[in-house]
């Protein structure tokens, strides 16, 4: 069975962290160290990334709303930037990928049983918020870290 969350955190943020990599490197003279630190991953991800040896699950270099996305994210990392700024930047680049059908053909290797013709469960609602079923009063109920003001 696909979960499509599970997918995009296997394949989508990947290959986005590889184009923002390639992206700080080439058009802001990062060095991979820099770049690692800022994405929070190893200097030997980066590596790989800028090597096209990871982050190629899933084809994203074709879609132009892609680079629009990841020239963003790449703008942001370029200066020291809030980590929940970016986090939250790479979740709606993931969302939005979903959205535009990019992740389809990789649901469909990950599981050839997969429905793929009648799926539609990333082309709905796409922000957190927005699909979230519980009452908003419940929202953080169970959260045992205070959240800072």
């Amino acid at each position: 069975m696909i979960i499509p969350c599970e997918v995009a955190a296997k394949s989508v943020i990947p290959a986005i962290r590889a184009m923002v990599a390639r992206e700080l490197i080439e058009d802001y003279g990062l060095k991979q160290e820099i770049v690692a630190k800022r994405l929070g991953v190893t200097q030997a991800a980066v590596s790989k990334y800028i090597h096209q040896i990871r982050g190629e699950a899933v084809e994203l270099e074709s879609a132009p709303e892609v680079h629009k996305i990841s020239k963003s994210i790449a703008e942001t990392l370029s200066k020291e930037a809030d980590p929940l700024v970016v986090s939250q930047a790479f979740c709606q680049a993931s969302t939005d990928i979903r959205a535009l059908g990019l992740m389809c053909e990789t649901c469909k290797r990950v599981d050839p049983e997969w429905d793929v013709a009648h799926c539609t469960i990333c082309f709905g609602h796409h922000s957190c918020t927005e699909t979230v079923t519980i009452d908003p009063a419940s929202f953080a109920k169970y959260r045992r870290i205070p959240i800072d003001p």
